[in-house]
């Protein structure tokens, strides 16, 4: 008897700094769609963020397998980070799909991000390779562009809340030809990102709270996103 293909969430990003906002993403996302594991993917460059250079990519793996340490699920694949160049998600999920075939990959992604994708590169490919799923605050109006509809292929919504597969409120779009969705499912809000925790520290404000206790730890040590920081090397 075959074995059953495993379901492995994916979520990208520079992490730079890695906070909770990432983790409670990733943590739904697991919990609501039976998730085996969750692979953290940094980005060596996101070709959607600012122009400013990342912490070095040594620092940022490092808070990151701070974060992660506690969760044995949670690992991390630096195969953007190897590559050494601007990073596109369809280049990572063709790579890792290859690399391995026994699985159902899952890409997790905010809704910011999500209402960018037609902008990504190959977007219109992203289904060939993997479901998506979506993170949504509560009572958010799950309205998506025409425009984004025809880039992925997908129907009118199949499922409104609450979803008696997934167990949570949530709102279904299917690529029929391709057999795989995007969902969108209801997170509690954590107002967090990584540009504000930068900036934050930068101006010598409170951060206690918006990421793990041993990632603050680290940037106070290696004096990270100050003025007085040292030089990035990548």
């Amino acid at each position: 008897m075959s074995k059953p293909f495993k379901n492995i969430g994916l979520l990208g990003g520079t992490f730079d700094p890695v906070h909770n906002g990432h983790l409670h993403l990733a943590e739904q996302a697991q919990k609501f769609f039976n998730l085996e594991k969750v692979i953290f993917i940094p980005a060596f460059r996101s070709p959607h963020k600012r122009v400013i250079e990342p912490e070095s990519s040594k620092h940022r793996l490092a808070m990151l397998a701070l974060a992660i340490e506690n969760r044995p699920s949670f690992s991390i694949k630096k195969i953007e980070i190897e590559k050494q160049v601007v990073s596109y998600t369809i280049d990572t999920l063709k790579a890792f799909k290859s690399e391995v075939s026994d699985c159902n990959l899952f890409l997790i992604l905010g809704a910011d991000a999500f209402q960018a994708i037609e902008t990504w590169k190959q977007s219109s490919q992203l289904l060939d390779f993997c479901n998506i799923l979506v993170g949504a605050r509560p009572g958010a109006d799950f309205k998506i562009s025409e425009s984004v509809k025809s880039k992925l292929s997908l129907t009118e919504p199949v499922t409104m809340d609450p979803s008696p597969e997934f167990g949570t409120e949530s709102f279904i779009l299917e690529n029929i030809q391709k057999g795989t969705r995007v969902v969108f499912f209801q997170i509690s809000p954590l107002d967090i990102s990584s540009k504000d925790i930068r900036r934050r520290i930068s101006r010598k404000e409170e951060i206690k709270n918006l990421l793990p206790p041993s990632v603050d730890h680290y940037i106070i040590k290696h004096r990270l996103y100050r003025d007085d920081s040292p030089p990035k090397v990548a």
